[in-house]
């Protein structure tokens, strides 16, 4: 199987589109790429230039994250040479950028543009796959589209990350968060737990990365007088194997919002692949991978919850061991990139067989 891997993907800045590609490659498919960045005309003039011998002998054209910016030059392409066509989703735009991150104002011109490109890629392709089946329906429901045609490709962790020795040191169990602080993480839920732990001498919370709530949540901790959390730089990705290696827990998502309700975020499955315990809200996105053998959940949205399964983690170094191992061979059947790989090909596979020509895909609606 030969496949198109098509749009303006970043492998240097996304772990999913190295993921995809590297898990489809271990799945036995050839893959093509046909990328190009910048603004929209060159963009698509690269494309273009590119496409006839990248297309050659293919199979399926599958648009990489983010992909909904080259889904009208996709469908286009796709139904001119005859392929079927297949989307990573992943995220919607509208709900990333209006809603949860709140970067772009509702109502105006450039929300209605983003609803609009995630409407029109969900529509056209043949196939969209999405991190989680909670994440596909919520964006499905919030742009008023059918779902059916949804498929979940997990996100999973590369495979640098993995099990690492490191003799424990001395001192407190680390609860080590890492992110980009964005408002969907739910730190200050961490914060305000770690306020209701204050007289707990066995646990010190770590914060790692940076973002657009690093300083307001540096400002929370400062007004509530955290002696029990430190917040580091960020560190390059390679390197974060090694950090996660010297950590007790791992913390993953825990506000109450659409999106955080329905994904599961990188750093959950980079804990697993490391064999560290995580511990995070027990979300509908969350329990379509883990429950309470393979993590620590609490519920979302809820300090006093996250503070008691913290302190229940603390209490078990028996059971916290038996997670991180549980949830470690878990990672290695469903989560390692030929896994993920093996995942897609499926969905690929599938949508060649049903719909042999992306012809069939009819680009009925005005292109955004």
């Amino acid at each position: 199987m030969r496949v198109v891997y098509f749009g303006s993907f970043d492998d240097r800045a996304s772990p999913r589109v190295r993921l995809l590609r590297e898990g489809l490659r271990l799945a036995g498919v050839e893959v093509v790429e046909c990328r190009a960045g910048g603004r929209v005309v060159p963009r698509y003039s690269r494309l273009v230039s590119q496409l006839p011998q990248a297309a050659r002998g293919a199979d399926a054209l599958l648009v990489g994250k983010p992909g909904q910016r080259e889904m009208p030059l996709a469908a286009v392409a796709a139904r001119a040479l005859g392929l079927p066509l297949l989307v990573d989703y992943f995220a919607s735009l509208w709900l990333n950028e209006v809603v949860e991150r709140r970067r772009v104002a509702a109502g105006g011109f450039a929300a209605w543009k983003l609803r609009a490109l995630d409407r029109f890629a969900w529509r056209v392709a043949g196939r969209c796959l999405v991190d989680t089946l909670a994440h596909g329906r919520t964006i499905a429901q919030t742009l008023d589209v059918d779902g059916s045609r949804m498929r979940r490709v997990f996100v999973g962790a590369e495979s640098h990350f993995r099990p690492l020795s490191f003799a424990r040191r001395a001192g407190p169990i680390e609860a080590l968060f890492v992110g980009t602080f964005l408002p969907f993480h739910g730190i200050e839920v961490v914060l305000d737990a770690a306020d209701r732990l204050r007289g707990e001498p066995r646990l010190r919370i770590t914060l790692l990365g940076d973002g657009p709530t690093r300083s307001a949540m540096e400002e929370q901790a400062a007004r509530l007088r955290l002696e029990n959390v430190r917040f580091e730089l960020p560190l390059a990705y390679e390197r974060l194997p090694e950090r996660v290696a010297r950590a007790d827990l791992c913390l993953g998502l825990f506000a109450d919002s659409r999106t955080a309700l329905a994904v599961i975020p990188k750093k959950v499955f980079a804990a697993l692949a490391c064999g560290k315990p995580v511990v995070t809200a027990d979300t509908p996105g969350i329990r379509e991978a883990l429950d309470e053998t393979t993590a620590y959940l609490c519920a979302p949205g809820d300090a006093d919850a996250l503070a008691e399964t913290l302190r229940r983690a603390l209490d078990e170094p028996a059971r916290r061991v038996s997670i991180g191992a549980r949830g470690r061979a878990l990672h290695e059947k469903r989560f390692t990139p030929a896994a993920i790989g093996a995942s897609c090909r499926e969905v690929i596979d599938e949508l060649v067989v049903s719909e042999p020509a992306a012809a069939a895909v009819a680009v009925d609606e005005d292109v955004p």
